[in-house]
């Protein structure tokens, strides 16, 4: 009258509802991984790679001497040294730094010890009706000096300086003055040859 009941064996649904869990753990662990190196491609998309120019700490600040209107030569001036927050800055903010801080000064020549600033518009008046060709980030850039002796740019060239000779880049740091316009441009041809 009384028969006994089968025991349910729990094994299967026991082993199939553990593979579900572990099936779902997965995908979730899976989903959550693509979201986390999406979200570090994404930022890195967004951050501009920048290269620190790798200031020394006492790296000093100069303006260039300049003729005064009396024509007499004013020796070059220290001004301090670097503020410590544009140490690990690139080339780029260093530049806008200068350019905000000192409105009426551009640099002339930077490197890691030192930053010599000049007057945007000196007036030069040795140099009057000429032209000069100068690097200026690492480029060969053409000037011209107007009959007061207040220096233009009138050309940026794609001529690496690196590209040149070590005795061209000497002459280049200091600036090569020419009379005429044909002279200049047939020196810059030179150059690219």
């Amino acid at each position: 009258m009384f028969e006994k009941k089968k025991e349910f064996s729990w094994k299967i649904p026991t082993l199939v509802l553990l593979g579900v869990v572990v099936l779902s753990c997965g995908i979730g662990i899976g989903v959550k991984v693509r979201e986390t190196q999406q979200s570090r491609q994404m930022t890195k998309a967004n951050t501009q790679y920048k290269e620190v120019f790798n200031l020394n700490e006492d790296c000093e600040i100069w303006v260039q001497g300049q003729i005064t209107s009396s024509g007499t030569y004013e020796s070059p001036k220290m001004i301090g040294t670097i503020p410590k927050d544009l140490l690990n800055k690139s080339k780029d903010e260093i530049v806008a730094y200068f350019k905000n801080k000192y409105p009426n000064k551009e640099i002339a020549s930077m490197n890691q010890y030192e930053i010599i600033l000049s007057n945007s518009k000196t007036k030069e008046p040795s140099k009057a009706n000429k032209y000069c060709i100068e690097e200026k980030d690492g480029l060969i850039y053409v000037y011209k000096y107007d009959k007061e002796g207040t220096k233009t740019e009138i050309e940026k060239t794609d001529i690496s300086v690196e590209s040149l000779p070590k005795s061209v880049q000497e002459e280049l740091s200091s600036g090569i003055l020419l009379d005429t316009k044909e002279d200049t441009y047939s020196t810059l041809e030179n150059f690219e040859s």
